[in-house]
């Protein structure tokens, strides 16, 4: 019966390209994690995990900012904090964007505060007023430590 047999190859090969995809979806989500933050969504917060501690200590935070959508060009501030696991929460620096809709990567001294257990904190401040119809959108990839 050549019909079942196709009907079986058929079901084995969607079989083998579902388990393949979730795969390779599954070993991607780690390092491409990207958050978002707006005007209703100011902050994040992102757990360290010891895997992401340098060894020799962190000497600063990386924030790579990959995209804004900020027509009208509202000012922005970005606060980055480190929470500890006693729930102490640290200020670590800011910065912006220059323009205000200009993506980059930004570092932050972690001025010997922040260890291998707790939290970052990203925190988006906009000091103008922002009418109901404007739009500030950022885009955020995982927060990295880095020892230099």
């Amino acid at each position: 019966m050549p019909g079942k047999r196709f009907h079986k190859a058929s079901c084995c090969l969607l079989l083998i390209l579902l388990c393949g995809a979730s795969c390779k979806g599954s070993s991607t989500i780690k390092s491409d994690t990207l958050y978002y933050l707006d005007a209703n969504k100011r902050s994040i917060v992102q757990h360290i995990e010891l895997k992401d501690f340098p060894k020799e200590g962190c000497k600063f935070v990386q924030i790579e900012v990959t995209k804004i959508v900020n027509p009208k060009m509202h000012s922005l501030t970005f606060e980055v904090s480190y929470q500890s696991e006693g729930d102490v929460k640290t200020n670590l620096g800011s910065f912006s964007p220059f323009p205000a809709d200009n993506p980059g990567t930004f570092i932050v001294p972690a001025q010997e505060k922040v260890k291998n257990r707790g939290a970052i904190i990203l925190s988006l401040v906009i000091p103008d007023k922002i009418d109901s119809g404007d739009t500030v959108q950022v885009t955020v990839k995982r927060m990295t430590l880095r020892k230099d």
